[in-house]
């Protein structure tokens, strides 16, 4: 189950570093403006992703 916009519920794209504010594209450009300072959530996934594979190849 992927994560909820803390504003309209719908899927969140974007999420606040170090927080746990998530927003979908839609409220994230209305409320920040400059999205580009928001995580991304894909990116996020990426990244914890490859730390796991990392760990069971060990």
């Amino acid at each position: 189950m992927g994560k909820r916009c803390i504003i309209c519920e719908k899927e969140a794209n974007f999420k606040v570093k170090d927080t746990s504010d998530y927003y979908c594209g839609e409220c994230a450009e209305e409320h920040f403006g400059d999205i580009s300072l928001l995580v991304g959530i894909e990116e996020q996934a990426k990244k914890l992703k490859a730390i796991v594979d990392e760990k069971t190849e060990e």
